[in-house]
């Protein structure tokens, strides 16, 4: 299984690049990346920047560029060489290591995994197959860039919230930093 990290987005309502954020000192995009290196061997980097180069890592452009979230995903499995790949965004900031091994474990027979709660799903935290391609193709193809379009059209294993507050509250493990005021908050947690 590879790690896909998506790093390419505008922050617009952030205002900078949100990958470059310091998280003890450290930035948030390079914390992903020595996570990640505790369970995948490949990691990708999703990000037309060309600072997001980091050792032991591939850093992709998007191969249709202007498609958002969705348009990651897709590159990021097109140029991955696993079948499964976990997939997060780059503001995502509290990797929960014990979620994602219970993640793998439910993959098998699944085009995809994913926490799925009342207030909506996770798709930036979630493993998705190579046969999630053609679909997401045929979407940008069609202009449909959101990504919760294409989940009846896929064998999507939901987790739901009984099964996910095991490994924390759902309010912090999918924790992500859209403007300024998410990173203070987080800073002052």
């Amino acid at each position: 299984m590879t790690g896909i990290i998506l790093a390419g987005g505008k922050s617009t309502r952030f205002g900078s690049d949100k990958s470059f954020m310091k998280i003890n000192g450290q930035p948030l995009l390079k914390k992903q990346i020595a996570l990640f290196k505790k369970k995948f061997k490949k990691i990708i980097i999703v990000s037309d920047n060309s600072g997001h180069k980091y050792r032991d890592t591939q850093t992709v452009k998007d191969i249709v560029p202007g498609c958002g979230p969705l348009g990651g995903i897709y590159s990021g499995l097109v140029m991955s060489s696993s079948f499964y790949n976990f997939v997060i965004a780059c503001d995502m900031p509290n990797i929960n290591l014990r979620l994602l091994k219970h993640m793998i474990k439910l993959k098998n027979g699944f085009d995809a995994v994913m926490p799925c709660l009342k207030n909506g799903s996770e798709p930036l935290f979630a493993i998705y197959s190579k046969k999630c391609i053609p679909v997401i193709e045929k979407m940008i193809n069609e202009d449909n860039l959101r990504i919760k379009n294409f989940f009846d059209k896929i064998k999507l294993k939901k987790i739901k919230k009984e099964e996910i507050v095991k490994f924390g509250k759902p309010e912090v493990l999918f924790f992500n930093i859209n403007t300024p005021d998410d990173y203070e908050k987080l800073l002052s947690a």
